[in-house]
């Protein structure tokens, strides 16, 4: 999969979606995302519960695209 298309499939815009991140592991060259959810969802991937989120300055955060 190349870096444009796995930018295109992010949920990004997914309504419920706080964040998410696109990342490359470099033992396998393998395109990872991460996404982090406002509430529980049956979206295909593996699933973690995030009991605690620090987020100073999160208001001051930009949206969309960092780079």
């Amino acid at each position: 999969m190349t870096v444009e298309r796995a930018l295109a499939e992010l949920p990004c815009r997914t309504p419920g979606v706080h964040s998410t991140a696109l990342a490359v592991d470099p033992r396998s060259w393998e395109l990872l995302d991460f996404t982090l959810w406002t509430e529980a969802t049956r979206a295909p991937g593996t699933h973690y519960e995030v009991l605690h989120l620090s987020t100073p300055e999160l208001r001051s955060l930009e949206t969309g695209r960092h780079w």
